[in-house]
């Protein structure tokens, strides 16, 4: 029989298969990092269009937030202005009470009685004078609870002192003012 050497048939498809097998791991290499690349660049692009969504997020935060803080601005001027106008109104509402009472209290004074103070609390008027006789004084009192603005007036104070070189009668009277006088006077000094 004869014989037949193989073996450098064999080591040539040896030889092939190794170079294909290293083609085809170079390609796959090369596959693999064309991959990776694409992965890298999506990736990449990806976050740099979520930087660009956040970047115009923080704008607008930033530009909502400065016309937020105008409106707040704007919101305290317009409470204040308001708060003005209310003030202005109750004054004009409280000026003819803060007048009648005034007015009226002038007309009550009788002609030998001279007010050193008036003073407005509240709903009471004090009231500090000095009177010639105590007679002038109970009229002065008599005439305050007859009118129509004031109560019932309370003497605190009566003494005798020399006055300019004559015996006077200094007082203090306070006169409790009626409702609908109260609340103009109360109204005026909010």
């Amino acid at each position: 029989m004869t014989r037949i050497n193989l073996l450098p048939w064999r080591e040539a498809r040896r030889l092939k298969r190794r170079q294909e097998l290293i083609g085809m791991l170079i390609a796959a290499a090369l596959v693999a990092a064309g991959v990776m690349y694409g992965v890298y660049v999506d990736i990449d692009d990806r976050i740099r269009y979520q930087q660009e969504r956040n970047d115009y997020l923080r704008g607008e935060i930033a530009r909502l937030k400065k016309a937020a803080e105008e409106l707040q601005a704007l919101q305290k001027a317009r409470n204040q202005l308001v708060e003005r106008l209310n003030v202005i109104q109750k004054l004009q509402a409280s000026r003819p009470g803060r007048v009648r009472l005034l007015d009226g209290l002038v007309r009550l004074i009788p002609q030998d009685i001279f007010l050193n103070s008036l003073t407005i609390t509240g709903d009471r008027v004090t009231l500090n004078g000095i009177a010639l006789s105590d007679i002038i004084i109970s009229e002065f009192m008599r005439s305050i609870r007859d009118s129509n603005l004031f109560g019932e007036p309370s003497l605190q104070i009566i003494e005798t002192r020399p006055v300019n070189n004559v015996q006077a009668r200094v007082f203090e009277l306070i006169v409790p003012l009626k409702p609908d006088v109260a609340e103009a006077s109360a109204e005026a000094k909010s």
